[in-house]
């Protein structure tokens, strides 16, 4: 079921839930009241969540039905914002959490990326109704389907024909083989990479549309070590499998663009970075949001400084080095891949399951970077500067740093693309006068290449919370 609803969901049969302030409120049906209390009850589950790995739950079994109280994920986000390492580790975290399950007697019914969050860069599965008992004598693993529909095939289809990996937006259950098998040509379908999940199920398939339906029972062994066995050799295959369907390390010029600068001197580069560290050490947020924050040069100087961060980039192979740096260094940074300017819209049934990204964002942060974003909005996507502004009101709680850059910046000449009449006299005049009644000015530090760093306060701060 999906992970982060505004209202109650209705998909899974064992039980639905709500928000309440800051919890998730999972209330369970009656039919799945037994198996919950026993799960919750034991080492494996309790491990599990001291360890990180499975949200947290306070029982209420106070004679309305059972309920279970989650602590609520501050910023939710869905597999179509997230880059292919984010999708790797919460594959990884399903097989792993599969795999321990089998110990311990019990096993993953549902295998999604939407039962999977992430804090920072760390899963968690927040699902706990998806654990069931195990049938020590069978050897299937029911969730194996959903697994290579939701997972393995979105990855193995991005790397071998760019299908982006924000499609599954569109994809609820993930990708039918048959999808693919189509979309691929034969060269692909017999390589050893698509033969199994894609080529081999698609004529299977042709082949019992052909045939008439016969009834079979699931085959069952005796042996429960036998079964189990069998269950990790299928865990550890689909394990090596998806590592394989990762995309090679893909580059692109916003990628490689804190390394290419050229409007900028090494000079130049350090005071930025030097004022920007003075503008976090008078705001002191506790939680920043790095609008545009490209591979997360200034999103780690924040979280270094002690702020949990949130950096929102619409380049993938930025936003994946991003990613992969703040878990290397196990920084406080969740990357998001998304576009401020289009951003990720409400989804599913009646557009209320899966909320949009503003409403997730807005008023969660003490301060806001914009650093050499808002040239981009003005002239490659024609937002005024007021309604920039207004976004960035709405977004933060408390402080705006905001790199201006002035008509005559390289860069600037560049996404201006003749449009001279229309943006060529913008002046910092116009940003001081767009901020009115939204925010005031606390500093101003101009660079020696004409470019202007700002710090703003909200007018009328809202309080933390």
């Amino acid at each position: 079921m999906s992970s982060a609803l505004p209202g109650a969901t209705f998909r899974d049969p064992a039980g639905s839930l709500s928000f309440e302030d800051d919890l998730a409120i999972r209330r369970v049906n009656a039919s799945a009241r037994v198996a919950v209390l026993e799960l919750l009850d034991s080492p494996f589950c309790r491990t599990l969540q001291e360890r990180g790995d499975l949200i947290g739950a306070e029982v209420d079994d106070s004679g309305g039905g059972l309920s279970l109280r989650h602590p609520k994920i501050r910023i939710p986000t869905y597999p179509w914002e997230w880059t292919p390492s984010q999708w790797l580790a919460a594959a990884e975290l399903t097989l792993n959490l599969c795999e321990q399950a089998l110990a311990a007697g019990w096993i993953l019914k549902d295998a999604t990326p939407l039962n999977v969050l992430f804090t920072g860069t760390r899963p968690i599965l927040v699902d706990i109704l998806s654990f069931e008992r195990r049938d020590p004598h069978s050897s299937i693993w029911l969730a194996y389907g959903q697994y290579v529909r939701t997972f393995l095939l979105p990855l193995l289809m991005n790397r071998m024909l760019n299908w982006p990996l924000s499609l599954s937006l569109f994809k609820r259950d993930g990708y039918e083989p048959a999808d693919c098998y189509a979309a691929l040509g034969w060269g692909r379908r017999l390589s050893r990479d698509a033969l199994w999940p894609i080529t081999l199920p698609t004529l299977l398939d042709r082949r019992k549309g052909a045939e008439p339906a016969s009834k079979k029972r699931p085959l069952r062994i005796a042996d429960p070590e036998v079964t189990a066995n069998v269950l990790k050799r299928t865990l550890r295959d689909l394990r090596r499998r998806t590592h394989r369907a990762m995309p090679e390390s893909v580059t692109s010029d916003w990628s490689q663009y804190p390394d290419t600068l050229t409007h900028y001197t090494p000079e130049q580069s350090r005071q930025k970075f030097e004022w920007v560290r003075h503008a976090l050490e008078t705001a002191q947020p506790v939680r920043v949001l790095d609008i545009g924050a490209n591979t997360g040069e200034f999103s780690a100087l924040a979280a270094g400084m002690g702020a949990e961060v949130v950096a929102l980039e619409r380049d993938l192979a930025s936003a994946d080095r991003l990613f992969r740096m703040a878990r290397q260094r196990n920084l406080p940074i969740q990357a998001i891949h998304a576009d401020i300017a289009r951003p990720t819209p409400a989804v599913g049934w009646e557009n209320a399951e899966s909320v949009a990204l503003l409403p997730r964002l807005e008023a969660q942060f003490d301060l806001v970077l914009m650093l050499a974003v808002i040239h981009h909005l003005l002239l490659m996507e024609q937002i005024p500067l007021p309604a920039v502004l207004d976004l960035c009101h709405r977004l933060s709680r408390r402080h705006l740093v905001i790199e201006w850059v002035p008509v005559e910046d390289p860069m600037y000449q560049s996404l201006m693309r003749g449009r001279d009449s229309l943006y060529g006299s913008l002046l910092e005049a116009d940003l001081l006068a767009a901020c009115a009644g939204r925010f005031h000015m606390m500093d101003r530090y101009a660079l020696d290449n004409g470019r202007i760093l700002f710090l703003f306060e909200r007018s009328g701060a809202v309080a933390s919370r």
